[in-house]
C-alpha cells in the first residue's frame, strides 16, 4: 500500500480545504460564469491542472518528473515513480459594460489525473479526468412593450463538457561517455525521446433556460428550456525530446553545471460530436420567483452529429542547472484549432445561433520556474521549493459581430515539497489574473461591449509513494 507521513500543517489546513471545497462544488459544473459561454460548447477552460497553469499554460516542451501534465501524453514518461495529481481553484469574475458591472465567484475542481510507473522504468500508464469547457451564464433585460407592458426577460445558462482520457507513453534514452580529467571518465543520459498516445473520450450536459415574465397578471409567461448532452471519442498524440547542450564536472566527478534543451508538441485528431437534444416551451405562471407549470406549448427531440476540429500545440524550453541546485526554465508553447472552417458548412450550426460564428481559437505562453540553490543543511523549505511565473495570449473559438472573444492572463506561484512525507510529493499554490473581450482587427477592444477581469486562486497536490515504497519493483530476494 502507499505510505503517507503527512506533515501536521498539510493535515490540518490543505486536506479539510480539498475535502470540504470538493464536497461543495462537485457538482457545480458552470465555473466560468462568462455570458459568453451561451455560444458552442461553453467557455474553453484553461489546463487546471497546476503545475502548468502557473507558468501561463506552457504544456508542450515540459518533462518534469514530479508532477503530472495531463495534456501532454509522452510527459508520463519522464515522471519518477507512481503520481496522484489534483487541485482546486476559486474564480472571481468581474464583469462590465457600460455603467452596468456586476461579480460573480465560482469554484471546482481542476484535473484529476494519475501516471502508473516502476521506478526506473521507461514506460508509463495515465489516466484521469480534465475539466474541458463551462456554461454558466444569468442573464437579465427589463424592457416597456405598448401592448404587453412591463417585460422581464431572462437568460441562464448551466453544465458543462469534461474530457476523460486513458494513456500510455515510452522514453527512449542515449547515453554517452564524457572525460573527466586527464584519465577518467563518466557516462551520463545526454538526450532522451518520449512518445505517447491518449485515447479521449468528451462528454457533458449543457442547459440553457430563456424565460419571458410578464408582469401584466393576465397574461401567461413562457420558459424555454434546451438540453444539449454531448459526446465524442478522439485521440491525442505527444512527442518530447530533449538534449543536453553542455555539461561541466570537477576532477571528483561533481557535477557543476549543465545547458539543456527540450521540444515537444501534441496532436488532437478531429472527433466526431454526438449531441442528444430536446427542446421544451411551456406555458407558465412566475410569482415571486416561483415558476408554476401550466401547460407544455412544444417538445421537440433529435439527435444532431457535429464535430470538434483537430489541434495541435508545440513549444520549446531551456533549462540551466548548477551543482548548489539552483535550476532556471524558460518555457514557450503555442496552440491553434480552428473551428471557423465550420462557418460554411450546416454541421455544428445548432451550437451558434444570432450574430455569432467560429473563429480559429489560439493560444500563446510564455513561462519561467525557478529553484534557488539549496543550503548546506537542505533543510531550509524556501530553497527546496520551485517558483513559476507566465503569461499566455488566448484567443476562443467566438466571434460575434465584428470582433473576436480574446484575452490575456498573467499567472505565479510555487510548489514547496510536502513536509514530513518522506516522498517527494508536493503542494502547488497559484494565482492567475486577466482579461477578455471582444477584440476588433486592430487588437483593441472593440467600444461599449462586455469586459471581464477574471481572478483565479488555484490551490494543488503531487502526490507519491513513500521513498521506501518499491511499487511495481520485484523483489530481490524471495
Amino acid at each position: 500500500m502507499l505510505y503517507y507521513n503527512l506533515s501536521k500543517a498539510f493535515r490540518t489546513i490543505v486536506l479539510p480545504a480539498l475535502c470540504l471545497l470538493s464536497t461543495s462544488v462537485i457538482n457545480a459544473q458552470e465555473s466560468d460564469p462568462s455570458p459568453w459561454s451561451r455560444f458552442g460548447l461553453g467557455i474553453n477552460l484553461p489546463n487546471y491542472s497546476s503545475p502548468q497553469q502557473l507558468m501561463g499554460g506552457v504544456i508542450s516542451p515540459l518533462m518534469e518528473n514530479n508532477v503530472i501534465n495531463p495534456d501532454q501524453p509522452a510527459s508520463a514518461a519522464s515522471c519518477k515513480t507512481t503520481l496522484f495529481q489534483s487541485s482546486i481553484y476559486n474564480n472571481s469574475n468581474f464583469m462590465t459594460e457600460g455603467d452596468s458591472s456586476t461579480t460573480s465567484v465560482t469554484g471546482n475542481l481542476g484535473a484529476l489525473s494519475m501516471v502508473i510507473k516502476k521506478p526506473t522504468g521507461k514506460t508509463a500508464l495515465m489516466f484521469g479526468i480534465i475539466p474541458n469547457s463551462s456554461k454558466g451564464y444569468n442573464l437579465y433585460r427589463e424592457f416597456e412593450n405598448e401592448d404587453s407592458g412591463n417585460i422581464i426577460e431572462r437568460y441562464q445558462g448551466a453544465g458543462g463538457t469534461a474530457r476523460g482520457y486513458f494513456g500510455l507513453a515510452r522514453a527512449f534514452k542515449g547515453k554517452k561517455w564524457i572525460k573527466i580529467g586527464e584519465s577518467d571518465s563518466l557516462q551520463i543520459h545526454n538526450n532522451s525521446i518520449n512518445i505517447g498516445a491518449q485515447v479521449n473520450y468528451l462528454f457533458g450536459e449543457l442547459t440553457q433556460q430563456e424565460i419571458m415574465d410578464f408582469e401584466d397578471v393576465g397574461i401567461y409567461d413562457h420558459k424555454t428550456s434546451t438540453t444539449l448532452r454531448h459526446r465524442a471519442l478522439g485521440g491525442l498524440f505527444g512527442l518530447q525530446a530533449h538534449q543536453l547542450l553542455g555539461n561541466k564536472y570537477d576532477a571528483d566527478k561533481n557535477f557543476l553545471r549543465s545547458t539543456t534543451l527540450y521540444v515537444g508538441g501534441t496532436f488532437a485528431t478531429a472527433a466526431n460530436l454526438n449531441s442528444d437534444f430536446e427542446e421544451m416551451i411551456e406555458t407558465v405562471i412566475i410569482n415571486n420567483g416561483l415558476v408554476s407549470h401550466i401547460d407544455t406549448a412544444f417538445y421537440d427531440s433529435n439527435e444532431f452529429i457535429g464535430q470538434t476540429p483537430s489541434k495541435w500545440t508545440a513549444g520549446a524550453a531551456l533549462a540551466i542547472e548548477s551543482g548548489n541546485g539552483k535550476k532556471i526554465v524558460l518555457a514557450f508553447d503555442m496552440m491553434q484549432q480552428d473551428w471557423s472552417k465550420y462557418n460554411d458548412q450546416e454541421l455544428n450550426s445548432y451550437l451558434v445561433e444570432g450574430n455569432a460564428s467560429w473563429a480559429k481559437a489560439s493560444r500563446m505562453s510564455a513561462g519561467i520556474s525557478y529553484k534557488p540553490a539549496t543550503t548546506m543543511s537542505g533543510k531550509s523549505m524556501m530553497t527546496r521549493s520551485v517558483y513559476r511565473a507566465g503569461f499566455a495570449l488566448d484567443k476562443y473559438p467566438l466571434s460575434f459581430n465584428d470582433g473576436q472573444l480574446s484575452g490575456w492572463r498573467a499567472t505565479g506561484g510555487f510548489s514547496m515539497p510536502l513536509e514530513g512525507s518522506r516522498s517527494n510529493s508536493s503542494v502547488h499554490f497559484g494565482i492567475e489574473f486577466g482579461k477578455r473581450g471582444l477584440v476588433g482587427t486592430d487588437g483593441t477592444l472593440l467600444d461599449n461591449t462586455l469586459e471581464e477581469s477574471i481572478l483565479n486562486f488555484q490551490i494543488g497536490v503531487s502526490l507519491s509513494p513513500f521513498f521506501k515504497n518499491l511499487w511495481l519493483t520485484p523483489k530481490l530476494y524471495d
